[in-house]
């Protein structure tokens, strides 16, 4: 059995978040601008622009989902952590419209992998090779 990978462009992974960051940064410079005037203003951005930059060099990176023999590691977005799951630690798996949900034996905690920054017939070559990959497990 092959390994499935998919790269998930930057511009879907960083965009959300690049845009609430922005949307961040002016509603603090107006909240200083407006107490303290152009001081504060000033300020704000002496701060928050050097403070976002560092966030953006630190979080950016490679977004993709991968599955293969061991289990199904992923990160997809800006702000989401590397997640690596075993195929050995799954309960259930539940396959939404635009999530697959993996459930954790013992803790049962469930992880979920938003399946809307890939498209249609990657989503579906993912949920056929978890299947796959589970059933040949179970033999």
């Amino acid at each position: 059995m092959s390994n499935f990978y998919v790269e998930i462009p930057k511009q879907k992974a960083e965009l959300p978040a690049l845009i609430v960051l922005g949307v961040a940064c002016f509603v603090g410079w107006a909240f200083h601008f407006g107490i303290w005037g152009m001081t504060g203003g000033l300020l704000w951005l002496a701060v928050s622009i050097p403070l976002v930059y560092w966030l953006y060099k630190k979080r950016t990176g490679t977004y993709f989902i991968q599955a293969d023999e061991v289990g199904i590691s992923f990160r997809i977005h800006f702000f989401s952590q590397y997640k690596s799951i075993p195929w050995k630690y799954l309960q259930r798996i539940d396959y939404l419209l635009y999530e697959i949900n993996f459930m954790l034996k013992e803790t049962a905690q469930v992880v979920s992998l938003a399946t809307s920054s890939m498209n249609d017939e990657d989503t579906e070559a993912l949920k056929q090779y978890i299947s796959d990959a589970i059933a040949k497990r179970g033999e």
